[in-house]
């Protein structure tokens, strides 16, 4: 029996008949989390032959068959089946070009377009379904196990009939269960008299995929992963446990200041927690005595602090000072980034001002202390370096928040993973980090 996925994703993409430029509706369904290390591609297909005639006519064809290899997993492969489909005109039952496969005919039965049988069990599967035809409908069913979702909407509709006037993106993740996963996918296609569907950029997230092991372990102290949040139907967060292994976990106990949770924002629709108001998270993770430190961030902001705030103020992270100029803080805001390691220095007060305003784009934030010098890195490039610092971490408690700042006042936006480390990484460890934050956040 196929059922649909924990999580479906449908965007809408279309293009304005006047202006002839793509626009992106960012109104639509994400994808779950899809994060694919696998790729199908159908130029290993063999040659299509041509429709059968039936007198005058292209009569339906025969169903197709034939095993792919699904690039960068070893060993695992996919059974691809065309299914019997009925001529729109005479020529080969299918094309590839660019990376898409072209169906040039409409389903005969079941309204199968394709089907896909894996040779081990599958997380995730993602692709482009395109159409010249208006009103077509692209679903995209597995026989993973599982509750039904609720039904997304996946239909578009247009009165255009231009060819490429819009795109469904198609994704679905098991995420109930990705080790798990499933074994068979059906591309269902219903509509489109007007011209033949096509299938691209198709990605595969195999069930023993590990987006982690590149993460170093040694001397994290702290590891708050996107994967935490629950659904927001459950209500806001009690706890976002921490993933090193020494027990960090970040909570919040009083109601009326837990985060909210978000299951999906930005480029790859990851998990975040959502702060606002007054919400923040509390932990324990003493720094004093650390003569290096490491602080990766992922999140956004919504909105700046007040005009005239301490630059301390309504940080994403922030440890509490017991002495002047202790506060340790990070705060990713959208025309600044403020931040200090805390060694009681007077004046000690690094800002990097952004060139452009970031608006509520997610970003990976890098603030690193060793000894003297400390440096901040937005998404890879380093933003702002000073040196003749106090080398050693001083004046703090271990005493730290997640969206609040200084005298009780609060982030404003969604920060979705953070990890922190007593040491400076190495370039080869730092480009592991960032990759891995990367590639699974989508940013720049």
């Amino acid at each position: 029996m196929r059922r649909y996925l924990a999580c479906t994703f449908l965007s809408l993409l279309f293009v304005s008949t006047a202006a002839s430029a793509q626009t992106i509706n960012p109104g639509l369904f994400c994808n779950a989390g899809l994060r694919p290390n696998g790729y199908i591609d159908f130029t290993g297909l063999p040659p299509a032959p041509n429709f059968p005639f039936s007198g005058e006519v292209p009569g339906p064809s025969a169903s197709i068959t034939a095993t792919l290899p699904v690039t960068g997993v070893a060993g695992l492969t996919v059974q691809v089946t065309i299914p019997s489909l009925q001529s729109q005109g005479a020529g080969p039952i299918y094309s590839v070009a660019n990376g898409a496969l072209t169906l040039n005919g409409l389903p005969t039965t079941n309204s199968e377009l394709l089907m896909l049988q894996f040779s081990n069990p599958v997380a995730g599967l993602g692709m482009i379904a395109d159409s010249v035809g208006r009103g077509s409908d692209f679903t995209l069913q597995t026989d993973a196990p599982g509750q039904i979702p609720p039904s997304f909407q996946n239909t578009a509709d247009t009165f255009s009939i231009a060819p490429y006037y819009y795109s469904i993106p198609l994704q679905q993740v098991n995420s109930l269960n990705p080790q798990g996963g499933f074994t068979t996918a059906y591309v269902l296609f219903q509509g489109g008299d007007f011209g033949p569907a096509s299938l691209s950029n198709l990605r595969v997230q195999s069930a023993t995929a590990s987006f982690t092991s590149m993460v170093p372990k040694q001397g994290m102290q702290q590891w708050l992963i996107s994967e935490s949040v629950q659904s927001p139907f459950t209500g806001n967060a009690t706890s976002w446990p921490d993933q090193s292994g020494n027990g960090h976990d970040a909570t919040q106990m009083i109601q009326a200041n837990q985060p909210g949770q978000v299951q999906g924002d930005g480029n790859a629709c990851q998990p975040a927690f959502s702060f606002a108001g007054n919400q923040y998270f509390n932990f324990n993770l003493p720094i004093d005595g650390w003569e290096q430190m490491t602080i990766f961030l992922v999140g956004k902001s919504s909105a700046n602090p007040p005009p005239g705030s301490f630059a301390s103020a309504s940080a994403a992270i922030f440890w509490n000072e017991n002495a002047y100029w202790g506060n340790t803080f990070v705060s990713p805001y959208q025309t600044s980034e403020p931040f200090r390691f805390g060694t009681t220095q007077v004046g000690n007060q690094p800002i990097y001002s952004r060139p452009v305003t970031l608006g509520e784009d997610f970003t990976i934030t890098r603030a690193v202390h060793n000894g003297s010098t400390d440096s901040l890195y937005v998404d890879g490039l380093l933003a702002l370096s000073q040196g003749n610092k106090l080398p050693v971490l001083s004046g703090t408690t271990g005493a730290g928040y997640i969206g609040r700042g200084l005298n009780n006042t609060y982030f404003n936006g969604e920060i979705s993973e953070i990890l922190v480390y007593n040491r400076v990484l190495s370039p080869d460890e730092t480009a592991s980090v960032e990759s891995y934050l990367r590639n699974k956040f989508g940013t720049r």
